[in-house]
């Protein structure tokens, strides 16, 4: 009885050493413990989610940053720096401007439930020929 019993832990004592992952190295472990607190930082930075910023919210800030830097120009001792703020926020609007007339070259697919819709066959008599052909293949 008892052999039987040692077969079977060892037959077990096999198998779990085969399942259990290898040992690492200390220099390894000490790295990874070291690592770990900065991972999480890098985890939680990967989740963060950011406000998307539209071209009129860029609209908005060149204005803003242009009207700002004029009211606020008397008081600032530093006339170039009042200049560089008011040409950067007319060129953030110009250039927001611009980006916002950019077209694309076609409109997206309308879908319908993920699936693209047919929607080119718009001709006077494409009903009829469509009518006709399902009558003529019906048999």
């Amino acid at each position: 009885m008892s052999n039987r019993l040692q077969r079977e832990i060892e037959e077990l004592l096999a198998q779990l050493e085969e399942t259990l992952p290898p040992r690492r190295r200390p220099l390894a472990r000490v790295r990874s413990a070291a690592i770990a607190p900065f991972n999480s930082v890098r985890r939680w930075l990967r989740n963060l989610r950011l406000p998307h910023i539209s071209l009129g919210h860029l609209l908005l800030l060149g204005i803003a940053i242009a009207v700002i830097a004029y009211v606020l120009g008397d008081s600032i001792d530093n006339p170039p720096l009042v200049r560089i703020l008011i040409l950067s926020g007319i060129a953030l609007f110009v250039a927001a401007f611009v980006l916002s007339l950019r077209r694309q070259s076609r409109p997206p697919a309308r879908r319908w439930r993920g699936q693209p819709m047919d929607l080119g066959s718009s001709k006077v008599g494409s009903h009829g020929r469509s009518w006709w052909s399902r009558w003529r293949h019906r048999r």
